[in-house]
């Protein structure tokens, strides 16, 4: 057997190249950080798409047994009202007719995750409570919007004739800035692709 002999210039890293490769890491792992809110806004925004898709089977289910959708007349302020209409979907699509978060029985559950009793102690809650009733929320736990109320149409048909729905939620919004801001960026909508 040979006896090898390791010389005292053996091949390594320097320091300068290790700093290199040290500072290559932290810029890259800088980057990926940077990008997270990123990234978690676009989940956030795609959740709130698959509830929009969830709301809208409810409602078309509601309106095939009832032949018309939930009633959530508008009345001033299109936002305060929308908002109103979140508590109308939440009643309507949940089967909690009388209120109390939990679903009636013998009651037609549209959107089964809209219960609040079951859903409350989850990490994202669809419902919460609002303004002595229950409110559908979206993955940023801001209350959706609902509105229905047909142009032209008068109270007489309405009580029969419901042919369009608007639902939406305002997302993205900073803090100490207006949620009733107008760029288009921060509704998510059911008559619109974003």
């Amino acid at each position: 057997m040979k006896n090898r002999k390791f010389s005292s210039g053996a091949q390594g890293f320097s320091l300068i190249e290790l700093m290199v490769v040290i500072g290559i890491i932290v810029l890259l792992a800088g980057m990926l950080i940077a990008s997270l809110p990123g990234i978690q806004n676009r989940i956030n925004r795609s959740k709130v798409t698959q509830l929009l898709a969830e709301l809208e089977g409810g409602l078309s289910g509601y309106h095939i047994d009832n032949g018309i959708y939930p009633q959530n007349p508008a009345s001033g302020d299109r936002d305060a009202t929308g908002l109103l209409g979140s508590t109308v979907l939440y009643k309507h699509l949940s089967g909690d007719w009388d209120l109390d978060g939990k679903t009636d029985e013998d009651e037609e559950i549209y959107v089964p995750k809209l219960d609040y009793d079951r859903n409350k102690n989850s990490k994202a809650p669809r419902s919460t409570p609002y303004q002595g009733s229950y409110a559908v929320v979206d993955s940023y736990n801001s209350p959706m919007r609902y509105l229905a109320d047909p142009p032209n149409i008068t109270a007489d048909q309405r009580k029969t004739v419901n042919p369009t729905y608007d639902l939406w939620s305002i997302v993205d919004t900073e803090p100490g800035e207006s949620s009733d801001s107008s760029a288009q960026a921060k509704y998510i909508t059911n008559w619109q692709a974003n």
